[in-house]
């Protein structure tokens, strides 16, 4: 079952087909390679500032920008190595499949479904560690690190961009592409992830409040 035809041909004909953007290859594909390209860099710049930090603890890092604002002082809470190691390496690694799904997509490789299944539920669980570090950098350690926010910018849209696709495809099954709710809601997926962005950059805002209100 490939991404184009997840549906029957008889369940293509019966429900209305979104023409959104996240069903042209080319287009989502683009999008996928933007988006891991981006935050695999900015990943890979965490990592060497990380580095630069073991090496050197006293050093000012090049996203140590203010108290407010500051790699450096994220990278010596506890959580920056959830899992043993600095978090940063998981974002190394995790950007791989979703930049190779774009060059595919806009190769015109035909991918099935169930590997489009796969990569949301490897971005569903992206977006859920990001924003469990967004909550831990903003309200527990109280210092919002740069290259963690590019990253964050990445992997929401690109979560709420693929549902939208497998949503729409029939990937989820007919039943999801059939429903009204869930094909208005995959329709404005431009929509959700800049609404949820916003609300992030609101959160960020009032949180540091003391500091944006000097820029005024």
């Amino acid at each position: 079952m490939n991404t184009a035809d997840a549906l029957t041909d008889d369940d293509i004909d019966n429900v209305p087909r979104a023409r959104s953007w996240v069903l042209r290859p080319t287009t989502l594909g683009i999008f996928l390679i933007v988006g891991s390209v981006v935050g695999f860099l900015a990943s890979f710049a965490l990592a060497v500032e990380k580095y630069a930090k073991l090496e050197n603890p006293n050093v000012v890092l090049s996203c140590d920008l203010n108290p407010f604002f500051s790699c450096g002082s994220v990278m010596e809470a506890a959580e920056s190595q959830l899992f043993g190691f600095p978090n940063q390496l998981l974002g190394i690694g995790a950007f791989i499949f979703p930049l190779l799904l774009g060059v595919l997509l806009i190769a015109g490789a035909k991918i099935p479904g169930w590997v489009m299944v796969g990569l949301n539920i490897g971005l569903a669980l992206g977006t859920a560690l990001v924003m469990f570090l967004f909550y831990i950098s903003i309200y527990v350690i109280g210092v919002g690190c740069p290259w963690c926010m590019v990253v964050w910018t990445m992997t929401i849209p690109m979560f709420v961009a693929v549902t939208a696709h497998n949503a729409l495809a029939g990937n989820f099954g007919a039943g999801i592409a059939r429903n009204p709710i869930a094909r208005v809601l995959a329709k404005e997926n431009v929509a959700i992830f800049v609404l949820w962005m916003l609300i992030i950059a609101a959160c960020i805002v009032v949180q540091f409040w003391n500091y944006f209100s000097t820029m005024f």
